[in-house]
């Protein structure tokens, strides 16, 4: 997701005269990930990218950043992101998304969301949040291909997502690293700034394994509810991927910055 005003992460000093030099004309920054899935003997799986989205939080984090207090060598972390709700159920050709945990809010309305199995043929429904009805429910942008209940769900973080509160999206914790894996970026020029020369990875160690998206975060402890949230990503182009014990995640993120 573009995000207009929203900022990249993990800024050294070098990007700091870059921000201000955009900052004049207006700037848009932007987070790409492209996530490479392999079974335990190297085969490629899948592939897959997402779009970041900025929380508040997040952004603040960068404005502090660029133009007030600075950072010394920040180091960011790759997390990924599981079914906020397991509860989803939808018809077949109808657009009302319910469920019985009660997770929505009037926020939620244009954010990208992904319903398990609700698509043509049982593929995944990829579409946008219409409108908000209730806490219980919500009008999809599109109609389903197949009727579901007790779908996974997984929904674009709100702009007041934080660490200890994220209801969209639920962190997947089903890999051996002791750690959420390092975003270590190579070097800052013509406006982008990547980590592919140390890609962060993640070895899974559960059959069935759902994984809906990635997020961004300044706290390397698994499962950890402190430290700042900079955004999150779900698979709004493939929907949830499955992986099993023994497969790998490899996870590049490229922040780019543009004038606008």
């Amino acid at each position: 997701m573009h995000n207009t005003g929203r900022a990249a992460m993990g800024l050294d000093p070098a990007a700091h005269t870059l921000i201000r030099q955009l900052a004049l004309n207006g700037i848009e920054l932007e987070t790409r990930y492209e996530v490479t899935a392999r079974n335990r003997r190297g085969r490629v799986l899948w592939v897959a990218q997402a779009k970041n989205r900025v929380v508040t939080a997040g952004l603040n984090k960068v404005l502090d950043a660029a133009f007030k207090t600075g950072l010394a060598s920040p180091a960011w972390y790759v997390g990924l992101c599981g079914a906020s709700i397991t509860d989803g159920a939808i018809s077949s050709g109808t657009a009302s998304l319910a469920s019985a945990s009660n997770p929505f809010v009037a926020a939620d309305a244009t954010r990208n969301i992904i319903v398990r199995g609700a698509g043509a043929s049982g593929a995944d429904l990829l579409t946008t949040i219409a409108t908000y009805v209730s806490a219980g429910n919500v009008t999809l942008g599109v109609n389903a291909g197949t009727t579901v209940s007790n779908a996974p769900v997984i929904w674009e973080a709100r702009a007041a997502d934080t660490m200890s509160s994220h209801t969209p999206w639920a962190e997947n914790s089903n890999y051996t690293n002791a750690t959420r894996p390092a975003w270590t970026p190579g070097t800052i020029a013509a406006g982008s700034v990547d980590n592919s020369g140390s890609q962060a990875s993640f070895s899974i160690n559960t059959n069935n394994t759902l994984i809906g998206g990635l997020f961004l975060a300044d706290n390397n402890a698994v499962n950890g509810t402190t430290g700042t949230l900079y955004g999150m990503a779900p698979f709004t182009s493939v929907g949830f991927r499955q992986l099993n014990n023994g497969d790998t995640l490899s996870v590049t993120a490229t922040l780019t910055a543009a004038s606008t």
